[in-house]
Parts: C-alpha cells; structure tokens; sequence
C-alpha cells in the first residue's frame, strides 16, 4: 500500500513554543467537517506516521473511522493514503467501526486504537487488504465506486465508501477498571517501556469537576496483549488518581511522563510533564487543538496533532526543552 499513497501534503509552520515545523493535509482534509484527526503514531523516527480520524455523526449515523498512512521520506513533501477501519462481518462482508478513536499506538504488527466506551480495538497491519471492485465497476468505469455504501454488494464485489483499502479489526478488547472503581473511559492510549515492563498506558479525558485517570496494564511479549488476570480479566497493574484535566494524550520515555491537554478551540494547549502526583505545567506551548501523543522510535521527539478544520497540523515535540518538576 506504501507504493499506492494517492494524496500529498505539505510542510507547514506550527504554532505555540513546543511545536516543530509540521506537516499539514492537502486542501480537502484540513477542511474537511466531517472527518476529524485524532490519533498518532510515529515508526520509522518519524519517517513513517500513522493518524486516527473519526467521523461525525449526522443524524445519529457516522462512516466510522479511519487510518491514515503518511510517508515522510521526503519531508517536504509528504505523501499519504486514507485506509477505512472496518469490523468483518457474516458472509465475508464488514462493517463499520464507529469509535472516537482518539489515541493509537503501535506494538510490532499490532495497531491498538481506542475506543470510549469499552476499552481498545486492535487491529494487524499486515491485514490490510484492496477492496474487491464491484462488476458494475468494471462495466461503468466512470462512475464513482460505492461512496455512500459499505459492504459486500448483491450485484458482486464490495464498497467502502470510496475507500480503496480497508483494515479488519483483529480483537475488541474490554478493560477492566481498579477493583470496586467506576468503569474506565478510554480515551487514548500508549505502548512502551514504563517501569522497566511494556506496557499499554489508557488515559481519561476530563473537564472541570471530574477526576480523569491514567491506568497502566502489563503486557504479555508473545501476543503482544494485556496480560490477563488470575480471574481471566484485563485488569490495570496501577491507576493513577487526580491527573491533568483536559487530557488529550500520553507518552512515557525514560521514566518521564508526557501528557497534552486542551483548552478549547482557538486556545493554546498545555503540555504536562512528569510522573502521575506530580506533574510540571507548560502552560500554552501547544497550538490550538493538541490531540495524542506518541514517543518517535527510535529518537528522542514527541509527535502530536491538532483537529480544528483549517488548522490541522501534525508536528514534532522537542522534549528535551520541557523539563518535569524540579
């Protein structure tokens, strides 16, 4: 798929103190209303990025969401595809896969996207697959194939709203809260090294008034899963209480803790440094916007995004400059 990247975007200069020269999307996608960027991950140092976006609903119905492949090996000139998520279904067919996904991370093969309300999808990259053309396709090439239908068609061949490629979810998996606690809102997520074990990191958006959560649960290296409970559960190795509000996304390298927040659109976000109980705020060095973040393997950047239509950027973090508490 690396050698069909069928859009191209641009470098860009980024707002706010943290933010390195970025890249943007082309004219469509930065203004596009309905789908909106959420997640990233960084492969490759930065070479190869991968972003989650989901789309609003109209009328209570959404196409899902999706995942966007972006090839940086020229950085001026950044080129990327759009990859539909989608959930297989009876009779070789699939659905949508209507998720916030607002976080990604990526362990080997293993995509892991997040997922509000239950806890986390994963998906396997080598899984992605073309989508099988339609014999009306064939017959009435000038048509547009199948933007408003997703699916296995009557008249043979499938359709994906457009979408050439698609990207079978492999597992749903729940997360369990603390034992006795209030169920976990999943809100975005992390894979990495924290406390000397691979671990997924799950953190919770929260405004005023709440009390958000950052959970940790180990993983298991062979299936590259959470580690199951002696009651066959996925249950959190540590909660942490009390973390910062508006949390948008979490990275953890070298002991330190890496949380950005929001604070409403046209405001400049925060970027929280640290460890749970005790976290450094850099008031308004992010742009407007700031979504996820990820630690750039191997390197020593953060990478994150922004959402607003118009403003829509994703950028590298020097994390070097923005020390923890003294």
């Amino acid at each position: 798929m690396l050698a069909d990247l069928d859009r191209t975007g641009s470098c860009c200069g980024v707002p706010g103190e943290a933010a390195g020269e970025g890249l943007t999307w082309d004219d469509a996608d930065r203004t596009d209303p309905v789908w909106w960027p959420q997640g990233v991950a960084s492969l490759r140092s930065g070479a190869l990025l991968l972003v989650s976006w989901y789309a609003k609903r109209r009328l209570g119905w959404t196409r899902g969401s999706r995942l966007t492949v972006v090839d940086r090996s020229d950085p001026a000139q950044p080129r990327y595809r759009h990859v539909l998520l989608v959930a297989p279904r009876r009779l070789r067919s699939f659905g949508r896969v209507p998720v916030h996904a607002g976080g990604i991370a990526v362990l080997d093969d293993l995509l892991y996207v997040a997922d509000t309300r239950t806890g986390v999808r994963v998906f396997r990259l080598q899984d992605v697959r073309q989508v099988p053309p339609r014999r009306l396709d064939a017959l009435l090439p000038w048509r547009a194939a199948g933007t408003r239908t997703l699916g296995r068609r009557l008249t043979g061949g499938h359709t994906a709203y457009g979408f050439r490629y698609v990207l079978p979810q492999l597992l749903r998996l729940p997360l369990e809260p603390e034992p006795g606690g209030r169920r976990l809102t999943c809100s975005f997520v992390f894979l990495g090294t924290v406390e000397g074990r691979v671990s997924l990191v799950v953190g919770e958006y929260g405004r005023k008034g709440s009390a958000p959560r950052l959970a940790r649960y180990p993983l298991d290296l062979t299936s590259g899963l959470p580690v199951r409970s002696a009651s066959g559960r996925f249950e959190p190795l540590e909660v942490h209480q009390g973390a910062p509000l508006r949390m948008q996304g979490v990275a953890v390298h070298g002991g330190t803790w890496y949380v950005s927040a929001s604070a409403g659109q046209g405001n400049p976000g925060d970027l929280h440094v640290g460890r749970p109980g005790s976290f450094r705020r850099h008031r308004g060095v992010l742009p407007p916007g700031p979504e996820d973040l990820d630690w750039s393997r191997p390197g020593e950047q953060l990478w994150s995004l922004t959402e607003w239509p118009g403003h829509r950027a994703v950028f590298p973090v020097d994390a070097r400059r923005w020390p923890g508490p003294a």
